[in-house]
């Protein structure tokens, strides 16, 4: 009897012919079936980069101007509060606008936040906590890389390599077999 792991095998070596080394050695499967081929690495963190510093740089920005238009003489503190309210507040809303997985850190690199059950959209409610989550977590995450762990996913949710996946069924490899 073939283990998942022989089945996965099989079809990267299949499949690279098509994709290339690199690309094949990414194939996994959703909990579904379906074939990905799951985001590099590199990838990834670079999108969580690019969306933190986002995030963060709107959180100071409003936090500056605030602190330069007002005339009270707190400024300060109603800057603070307004710099660390937007690190929690901004990510969700940013988070609600790209309810389909495709921050601007995620078009930028060409990879997809997606359902691990079924590559499906993760949708607004579940967008806003993961990027909440991503650009909160990001100073979390960095260090772990630093010190060795490419861990990326959660078990709930996986980034995609859009352009290599749509390579991948295009060329017929579309679920388990």
């Amino acid at each position: 009897m073939k283990t998942e792991q022989d089945v996965l095998a099989r079809l990267r070596t299949q499949a690279e012919p098509v994709l290339g080394k690199g690309a094949a050695a990414r194939i996994r499967a959703f909990e579904n079936g379906d074939l990905y081929v799951e985001a590099r690495t590199a990838s990834t963190i670079w999108a969580w980069l690019v969306d933190f510093l986002l995030v963060t740089g709107l959180s100071a920005a409003a936090a500056v101007a605030y602190y330069f238009k007002s005339y009270s003489v707190d400024a300060a503190v109603g800057a603070s509060v307004i710099g660390v309210a937007g690190l929690f507040v901004l990510p969700l809303l940013y988070g609600w606008f790209y309810g389909n997985g495709r921050g601007l850190g995620a078009l930028f690199n060409g990879i997809r936040l997606v359902r691990l059950s079924d590559g499906g959209r993760i949708g607004l409610g579940k967008a806003g906590w993961a990027m909440l989550i991503r650009t909160l977590g990001f100073v979390i995450i960095a260090l772990g890389v630093l010190n060795g762990d490419v861990t990326v996913t959660n078990g709930v949710r996986t980034s995609i390599d859009v352009r290599e996946t749509d390579r991948l069924r295009a060329a017929g490899f579309v679920r388990k077999p």
